[in-house]
């Protein structure tokens, strides 16, 4: 466990250090933005949405505790590196890809990221043992749910897309410089920001009314 903590931090701070190397508003907003997703899941992993629990072995985020359930910082980190950094540095590709795979580039980029964020998250739970979902068997594949496929997928798909379109429709330069005077360093700022939280707000709410239609909780010690 100390050494997936250790791989999630230096993750993040190389994320961290790369952004700020990059004197690029976007990308250093697109960085920290990222960590701060885990609020996001924070509320999802109540036992009325994932109802999961974390390894308590974790070194946990301080102030942060409800009902004796704390949240882990590295599991915060690898938000910030895997829905945030890598969605933005795949984007820089997307003409190219958009370019080869036509009316297919939507479907391809979700499958594929719906399949690795199952892989992902296999890892996570059966092995290294960072998290648990208390659901019923039914709707568990190997500890993981099978909701995650499209819900997980998408969270890791869409931000590649919302990368891409808010440089285009709002005519930000990813190489304006964080400024704390400039209008333009803090439109870079809220845009990048915005690729992603409006991508994670969006999708909590369809699986918000998958969770109640579902009800697929098992008794999990949680209090909320």
């Amino acid at each position: 466990m100390l050494a997936y903590e250790v791989i999630s931090t230096a993750a993040f701070i190389g994320a961290l250090v790369w952004a700020i190397k990059k004197q690029s508003a976007f990308y250093l907003a697109a960085v920290l933005s990222g960590f701060f997703l885990f609020l996001f899941d924070w509320i999802w992993v109540g036992r009325d949405f994932f109802n999961a629990t974390f390894n308590q072995s974790l070194h946990m985020i301080p102030g942060l505790e409800v009902y004796e359930q704390r949240y882990p910082w590295a599991v915060a980190f690898n938000w910030s590196v895997g829905f945030g950094l890598a969605p933005l540095l795949f984007a820089s590709q997307f003409e190219r890809n958009a370019a080869r795979l036509g009316a297919w580039h939507l479907p391809v980029v979700f499958l594929i990221c719906a399949v690795a964020d199952m892989i992902i998250e296999e890892f996570l739970v059966t092995v290294l043992g960072v998290y648990t979902y208390h659901q019923a068997d039914p709707y568990l594949v190997i500890g993981v749910p099978w909701s995650s496929l499209w819900f997980g997928g998408g969270l890791m798909a869409l931000p590649y897309f919302t990368y891409h379109y808010v440089q285009k429709w709002m005519s930000i330069d990813v190489q304006t410089p964080f400024s704390w005077r400039s209008e333009a360093s803090w439109k870079a700022c809220f845009a990048s920001a915005a690729a992603l939280w409006v991508v994670f707000f969006g999708l909590t709410i369809p699986q918000t009314f998958w969770y109640s239609l579902a009800q697929p909780w098992v008794e999990s010690g949680r209090l909320f």
